[in-house]
């Protein structure tokens, strides 16, 4: 008996071996940062641009679609994103979202706002450069068509930052800046302004409340509950209305068989 129970152990355990190798193999790690494929200025982390087939890409995908299935007595039109604190991957959310929007909601006009006026980097993301944007047609009147700027994206219109003013916050409080956003509102479909962060600097309120809502993009392992419970205070405090949630630098293992239906 006890030879039987031996065989029968060690054959179990065989077994199992196979099983788990059959499960690493069908298991596969995909990377945040795709490999440039096209010749274009954007950062790697834009894959909405680069492979706008991958598991991210599709994530992007179900935020645009669950932004459309949002139950409001008005369609959401246009839309703040911040996050808490700084380097959280707001700026690389707007951009994909943008772009995914652009490529999926049938010829609608979307406008990508850099509403940084502090420390704007959506540009550099994006390899633009560009002397006129938000700053100057909220504080000089430029002209809206000047100051927006094609980047090579059927359907998808980017608004720069433009020159670093010495008093933002109260640019973004301005009438002039409310009658900006009816401009835009008039010219466009959607519209998303990527805003600072809100703890920092009061702006993202600012931005927030007199737009549709904002999402709240979280960093996955940095940003501490309690600061986010803080930073939904504050946007509640400024009658902002929170439309949802972005986790990033989440790492994840998506099954062979999901990727291939993808």
């Amino acid at each position: 008996m006890g030879k039987i129970t031996d065989a029968l152990k060690k054959a179990a355990e065989e077994r199992l071996s196979r099983i788990d190798k059959l499960d690493e193999k069908s298991e596969i790690s995909y990377q945040f940062v795709v490999q440039r494929t096209v010749d274009a200025n954007y950062d790697p982390r834009i894959v909405s641009f680069y492979d706008p087939h991958s598991p991210v890409s599709e994530q992007y995908r179900m935020l645009r679609t669950n932004l459309q299935a949002i139950n409001s007595e008005k369609p959401i039109k246009m839309i703040t994103i911040t996050s808490s604190i700084h380097s959280e991957g707001k700026s690389i959310t707007s951009i994909n979202l943008a772009i995914s929007m652009a490529h999926d909601l049938n010829k609608k006009r979307i406008l990508l706002v850099d509403a940084d006026l502090r420390r704007g980097k959506t540009g550099k993301y994006l390899g633009i450069e560009h002397p006129v944007g938000l700053s100057d047609l909220i504080s000089n009147g430029a002209n809206i068509d000047d100051a927006i700027v094609k980047i090579g994206i059927e359907n998808l219109m980017f608004l720069p930052a433009g020159k670093v003013p010495h008093n933002p916050a109260e640019l973004l409080n301005s009438l002039k800046f409310r009658n900006c956003i009816n401009a835009l509102k008039e010219k466009f479909d959607y519209v998303l302004f990527d805003s600072p962060p809100i703890i920092p600097v009061t702006d993202a309120g600012l931005i927030g409340a007199q737009t549709d809502g904002a999402i709240m993009v979280i960093q996955a392992n940095r940003t501490q509950r309690g600061i986010i419970k803080h930073s939904e205070d504050m946007l509640r405090q400024a009658r902002v209305k929170i439309l949802g949630y972005v986790l990033t630098n989440v790492q994840y293992h998506v099954p062979e068989y999901i990727y291939r239906y993808l």
